[in-house]
């Protein structure tokens, strides 16, 4: 199956606005158990939102917002949904109509509002205040500018992520970097939505790898590679670009784990270059490449070209819907990861950091055995589009786009809250940090890809 010889299309009223929701230097930035740092000593690049909204082409319907959000994760759940319920009540959503993707960045504020007695503490709760006001403006100026575009969606392809699970045999057990044995998910989906006087309002860009180009080296606040790649497409095509993070479980950058944020922008356009490929391969808005005859010359030519779609095709284009469902989760019992024979926990900063995102954790999950996890579904026109709060293996993407392979597939993890992993039945037991991160028992990932395939469906 070639996805790149998948296109489709949305026709509905969009409107585009972008905050930049960079966090003060001094805020305190620990995402990683290694760093020797608290505190965030500069900005690479900015971090932003982007919010899009979509209506209805031809009604005075409800709204459709997606934003691209510069976070990394919410460690204490209820500031995410704190946050979400604020945009909600200002906007006048429907709770389904809302997906906030967090492009997760390693290389942001530790946004978590418990603590208290860290340096640099004292500026989350107002960067929390910032950053919900910021989503509601956004949202509200998104809605303003609201005019008729089309949305013309293609796959491309991009080496920037590799697999993740590298079996390392000096300590015989697993370890999280680049595994050059295995393949990867390179899929890119782009979106480019056209005004109808032909201007370009804003670029999509979804693809799944972990943004750890940045590690515990690095003392700067940074989207990691989101921020080239949006600059880059920026510079190309005038327009927003937004960023939407996808199943990178198990991906992340060939290069990554270094403190040199120039690598960090290699790779943003990388994946720029691989996107811009795909959008100059995109068919004019509402028109399709087809068969016109041969034309008789040294040989017998077959000619093609693009022609509009028909009415019946206008009509699909404009369908929106929006739906979510519950995924009963069984949760583990205990979070204590089970440690290999021979692993090191000698090192008393990292245990202490580990041991407070276990608590982080075990107060969002609760006291049931099972957990409801949201998963969202959005129709799109042609295209289909699914949100996962947690953070599936590539494995997820890759059957839903491939039941789905005749209209384009988002798949979108880090939404709207995340809590962990969701890997492979077959991963429990290897000792991988994805399994042992996993508040989640075997199963997990299955019950999710056919959970998801029976929401899609029903749009």
């Amino acid at each position: 199956m070639n996805l790149t010889q998948i296109h489709g299309f949305t026709h509905c009223a969009v409107g585009v606005a972008r905050r930049d929701v960079t966090p003060p230097v001094g805020i305190y930035a620990r995402s990683w158990a290694a760093a020797r740092h608290d505190v965030a000593e500069g900005v690479h690049r900015p971090l932003t939102a982007t919010a899009l909204v979509m209506r209805h082409i031809h009604a005075d319907a409800p709204v459709l917002a997606l934003v691209a959000l510069d976070v990394g994760w919410f460690p204490y759940l209820p500031d995410e949904r704190r946050i979400r319920d604020a945009v909600l009540r200002a906007i006048g959503l429907d709770e389904d109509a809302l997906l906030i993707n967090f492009s997760h960045t390693h290389a942001g504020a530790c946004i978590n509002s418990q603590i208290t007695d860290k340096p640099g503490a004292h500026l989350i709760e107002p960067y929390i205040d910032a950053l919900t006001n910021a989503l509601i403006e956004a949202i509200i100026e998104a809605r303003a500018a609201l005019r008729p575009a089309w949305i013309t969606y293609g796959y491309g392809r991009c080496a920037l992520a590799a697999n993740r699970d590298f079996w390392a045999p000096d300590i015989g057990r697993y370890a999280c970097g680049y595994n050059p044995a295995a393949p990867a998910d390179d899929t890119v989906l782009v979106g480019r939505v056209t005004a109808e006087d032909g201007t370009i309002m804003a670029t999509l860009v979804n693809y799944a790898c972990h943004p750890t180009t940045l590690a515990w080296q690095n003392r700067l606040l940074s989207p990691d590679y989101v921020g080239a790649l949006r600059e880059t497409l920026e510079s190309i095509y005038g327009a927003p670009c937004l960023f939407l993070y996808g199943a990178a479980g198990d991906l992340g950058p060939r290069e990554g784990f270094v403190g040199d944020p120039a690598v960090a922008d290699r790779n943003g356009r990388q994946l720029a270059y691989a996107a811009a490929a795909a959008f100059e391969a995109l068919p004019p808005p509402a028109s399709h490449f087809v068969y016109t005859g041969v034309v008789a010359s040294g040989a017998n030519l077959a000619t093609w070209d693009y022609q509009p779609i028909d009415d019946s095709a206008q009509r699909r284009c404009a369908t929106l819907r929006h739906h979510s469902t519950l995924v009963p989760l069984q949760r583990k019992p205990d979070l204590t990861p089970v440690d290999p024979p021979g692993a090191d926990r000698s090192d008393a900063i990292a245990e202490a950091e580990k041991a407070l995102r276990r608590r982080m954790l075990q107060a969002a999950l609760g006291d049931e055995p099972v957990y409801p996890m949201t998963l969202w579904f959005w129709r799109l026109g042609d295209a289909l589009l699914v949100a996962c709060p947690n953070e599936a293996y590539a494995r997820m993407q890759v059957e839903l786009r491939t039941r789905f392979h005749r209209q384009p597939v988002l798949v979108l993890g880090c939404t709207n809250g995340t809590l962990g992993y969701l890997p492979p039945r077959d991963a429990y037991g290897s000792g991988l940090y994805q399994e042992q991160q996993s508040p989640f028992l075997p199963g997990c990932l299955e019950q999710t890809i056919a959970a998801a395939i029976s929401g899609l469906e029903s749009l």
